[in-house]
Order: C-alpha cells, then sequence, then structure tokens
C-alpha cells in the first residue's frame, strides 16, 4: 500500500479530539513506509495514546486511540527500520538525529558533582556572556520534558547589563503603582478571602520583598535581577501546566553551570504581573496571560565558593 492511500485512511478514522495549544490545533499525521515496515510492534509498545496496532500482519493507525498522535515521536526514533515518521505538531522526520553514544554520558558521581557544586548567584563579573554560550543554554533548555508536544514554552531573552536594569526599573515601578495591595493592611483585609496560609505569605514575605525591591531601586541598587549580564524569561500559556516553565529553567541552570556560568532563579517577578501591568508585558515580549513563568539570570561569578551546603526534603515517604 503505497503512503497515499495510508495517509487518506487517516481521515477515515473514527473522529478524536486533538490536543490543543497556542502552537497547534491538530492530530500530527503517521507515515509508514511499508517497504521498510517488519511489523515488529515496537512503535505500538511505545506509542503512549495507543495510535498504532497491528492487524494481519500488518501495521496501521488504531481506532483505540484517545487523542490521536501527539507528536512525541516515540514511535519514529523506536523503529529500527527508519519506517514510520510523524509529520505536524512542530514534528517532522526531519527532527530525527542519531543519538550520542554512551561514553559521553556523565556518570551517577559527575553529574551529582556538578549539580551539588551550583549556588544561586546573584554577583557577577563586569563581562558579557558571549552569545555562543547563550545559544548552548537555549539548547539544553529546549530539551526538558515541558508537557505534551509540542512545548507551548514562551522565552525571553534579555541579553546585556543595560536591558536587564531597565526592565528591573520598569518592574520596579509597576510594584510602586499597585504597593497597596502587598501592604500589611491589604493582607489583613484579604485574610477572609485567600486563607490564613496566603496571608502570612502576603505579611511576612511579598510585603517585604516589595519594599525591598522598591527601595533598593530608589537607591539604585537593583534587588529583582541584580544587573546580571544575562536573563531569561521562561513562561507557559494558559494551555499547559504553569510547571512546564520551572523545568526548562532549572536546565537551563545545569547547562549555565557546566559552561562555567552562575545562575540564580527569580521567582518574585511573574506573580506580580499575572494580572495587569498590560504595557510592561507588552514592552518585555511576555505573554498578557500565562500560566507559570520565571526568570533565570546569568553570568560570570564573582566570588568562588569553596563549600558546598546539603539540602533536604521536607519528607521522603515510601509507600
Amino acid at each position: 500500500m503505497s503512503t497515499e492511500k495510508c495517509l487518506s485512511l487517516t481521515s477515515q478514522k473514527k473522529f478524536v479530539m486533538a490536543v490543543i495549544n497556542s502552537r497547534t490545533r491538530e492530530k500530527g499525521k503517521i507515515i509508514i513506509d511499508y517497504d521498510k515496515c517488519i511489523a515488529c510492534g515496537l512503535c505500538v509498545a511505545v506509542c503512549p495514546d495507543k495510535s498504532l496496532e497491528i492487524t494481519d500482519g500488518r501495521l496501521h493507525e488504531s481506532e483505540k486511540a484517545v487523542f490521536g498522535c501527539i507528536g512525541c515521536g516515540h514511535c519514529m526514533t523506536i523503529c529500527p527500520h527508519d519506517a514510520i515518521k510523524i509529520e505536524g505538531r512542530e514534528t517532522s522526520g526531519r527532527d530525527l538525529f542519531t543519538l550520542p553514544p554512551a561514553n559521553l554520558f556523565p556518570d551517577y558521581d559527575s553529574l551529582y558533582a556538578l549539580l551539588s557544586s551550583r549556588r544561586s548567584i546573584r554577583h557577577f563579573k563586569e563581562k558579557e556572556v558571549e552569545q555562543e554560550k547563550i545559544d548552548k543554554i537555549l539548547k539544553v533548555a529546549s530539551t526538558a520534558p515541558m508537557g505534551i508536544p509540542p512545548s507551548d514554552v514562551q522565552v525571553v531573552v534579555m541579553k546585556g547589563k543595560e536591558k536587564v536594569r531597565a526592565f528591573s526599573e520598569d518592574f520596579a515601578a509597576v510594584l510602586r503603582s499597585s504597593r497597596f495591595i502587598y501592604s500589611l493592611l491589604g493582607s489583613r483585609m484579604m485574610k477572609p478571602f485567600v486563607g490564613k496560609e496566603i496571608s502570612e505569605l502576603f505579611s511576612n514575605f511579598l510585603n517585604t520583598l516589595v519594599s525591598s525591591y522598591i527601595s533598593n531601586m530608589e537607591k539604585g541598587t537593583n534587588k529583582i535581577l541584580y544587573d546580571a549580564p544575562l536573563a531569561i524569561s521562561f513562561q507557559t500559556t494558559l494551555y499547559t501546566d504553569p510547571a512546564d516553565a520551572y523545568i526548562p529553567a532549572t536546565y537551563a541552570t545545569i547547562a549555565a553551570e557546566s559552561l562555567g556560568l552562575g545562575s540564580c532563579m527569580i521567582g518574585g517577578v511573574h506573580p506580580f504581573i499575572k494580572k495587569g501591568a498590560k504595557e510592561f508585558k507588552k514592552k518585555y515580549g511576555i505573554l498578557d496571560r500565562f500560566s507559570g513563568g520565571i526568570i533565570v539570570i546569568f553570568g560570570y561569578p564573582k566570588y568562588k565558593y569553596v563549600r558546598g551546603v546539603r539540602r533536604s526534603f521536607k519528607e521522603v515517604k515510601v509507600i
């Protein structure tokens, strides 16, 4: 059967609702090369949506699919005969690459050494971050698991101390215009509506944080993004989980560490602009409406640390 005939069968399958986001509203197209396919069943076994099945020794799309092809690419990356491709949902056979050899993988001790040595860096040398290293950070960050494909994470790169400073000054102005909301009086007034924990967070942390942001900027000291030579904002659309922004941001900090750069996650920006601040968000390319967001600052560390601090979870339960 020809590829064209295979594609025509796709439209005859029962209707299933594709998973949509801001980048796509369609299911992926499954293209099978029957001259290469031996119906080994590997693609059927790994498909998370059960979009494939084998009947009478022949591979074809399944009517048992939940959403239809989500474009994860599992089938075409596992096929030993290169007999299947996915097109659509920002995925293509052109995106395939040969996996690197195992000797390039870090062992556990090497990985732990890198991760345990990383600290949140807020003091940087007066040195720009090279574009080559920015590209490498973004390349690593793009490999992070970010929900059902395609990724709905938007990235904004602020390169240079001047741009980072301008962003911080404008953000301080946004906070200044809505300072009452984060005041101690405001938090007490909101307690019946937001609950004890959120009210305590406002009183004990957010009010102090906002005051510190504003007062320090008025003195010329940037305690928002610390005048870092590079800042990258990660934010997700309303179609996706807020965590999808934080995972690539974490990968970015690991990439920076491997490149000799320091980094620090700044969570004290996006929560304050989730609603309102339309002009500010438009100016800096931030989504007007987002489900989650975080900024990571980068630069060459000004100081060298000689010891680490062990961290722990609140609790580890085995069930």
